[in-house]
């Protein structure tokens, strides 16, 4: 291998390790109350060195959003194509929302709390993200709507948006064990909202032994699975 690119691999890592270390006392202490220093120090290096990688914390904030939404859309992109139908659509969506989070730690915290880095001002590259990410959620509801397979009275758009914001909710409550935990927070927003938002012939027909029981019977066992999820949120630190 040559040197330069060595080089080059060390340059990758260490921007990548910065990225690490800012994104969690970004979430600890906020983009505004974490400074160039802290970072510095948490990655052991000096504060001058730090701005070989990276022109500002501003900079690092953005970089984080940046490789977490190109990756984000790219998943959502890769699976789509291979499912149909509502509950099929959102489950994938949410199961490649968990999966992408767990490769960017802490991005999906730094998205919530941090609204002026994706938000009016953000660069032309991260808001156009957003837009594409926000995109496949709003298209996959307004697609069930339009088939009848979500709720009537729901609007698609803001059906759309609590679901997602469910996903990334959950994630955070669940981000020290979010690998062990993929799957069954998966399953829990998914009979929380996706089942909960189906109209009852979705619902019905959701699974091949529903049919013979009454709807009110699903809607109890997602009531259920709300309760739990609850639970474990207040249980856990």
């Amino acid at each position: 291998m040559a040197a330069t690119d060595r080089k080059d691999e060390r340059v990758v890592s260490r921007r990548d390790q910065i990225k690490r270390v800012a994104a969690g006392l970004f979430v600890e202490n906020g983009v505004a109350g974490t400074s160039v220093r802290d970072i510095a120090e948490g990655v052991g290096m000096l504060s001058g060195s730090l701005y070989h990688h990276f022109p500002s914390k501003d900079a690092i904030a953005f970089a984080i959003l940046d490789d977490f939404l190109t990756d984000l859309n790219s998943r959502y992109r890769s699976v789509l194509p291979h499912v149909s139908g509502m509950r099929e659509e959102l489950r994938a969506l949410v199961y490649s929302s968990i999966e992408i989070a767990e490769m960017h730690p802490y991005a999906t915290e730094i998205y919530q709390n941090e609204m002026s880095y994706h938000g009016p001002g953000a660069p032309d590259a991260i808001a156009e993200a957003v837009r594409t990410a926000h995109t496949f959620w709003i298209d996959a509801a307004t697609r069930a709507s339009a088939s009848g397979e979500l709720r009537a009275g729901l609007d698609p758009v803001d059906f759309a948006r609590m679901l997602r914001e469910g996903v990334w909710w959950s994630i955070r409550y669940h981000r020290e064990h979010l690998s062990e935990r993929r799957d069954e927070v998966t399953d829990t927003v998914v009979a929380a909202f996706v089942d909960g938002g189906a109209s009852p012939v979705t619902v019905a027909s959701s699974s091949p032994d529903s049919a013979d029981r009454p709807i009110i019977d699903r809607l109890d066992r997602i009531e259920r699975r709300l309760e739990e999820l609850t639970k474990r949120l207040v249980d856990e630190p």
